[in-house]
């Protein structure tokens, strides 16, 4: 069975698209998902990372300053 991995939901589609961008420049796997029907935000995008991409990911994202609404 695959590795669920964190889902990282933002407070707009701008603000998750800048997010992949940060961490796709810094080598840290993400895709674009689309978020989960309970969670609620004002868009419709998430981050999907791999678990081992957690901390770094996470980590990278509070020092850039997009900091995501929740991680599921």
């Amino acid at each position: 069975m695959p590795n669920p991995g964190p889902i990282l939901v933002f407070q707009s589609t701008h603000l998750t698209y800048k997010a992949e961008r940060l961490l796709k420049n810094s080598a840290i796997p993400c895709n674009l998902v689309t978020k989960p029907r309970h969670i609620s935000s004002d868009c419709g995008l998430a981050i999907h990372l791999e678990e081992q991409d957690r901390a770094r990911g996470l980590t990278l994202l509070s020092e850039s300053g997009v900091e995501p609404l929740g991680v599921w």
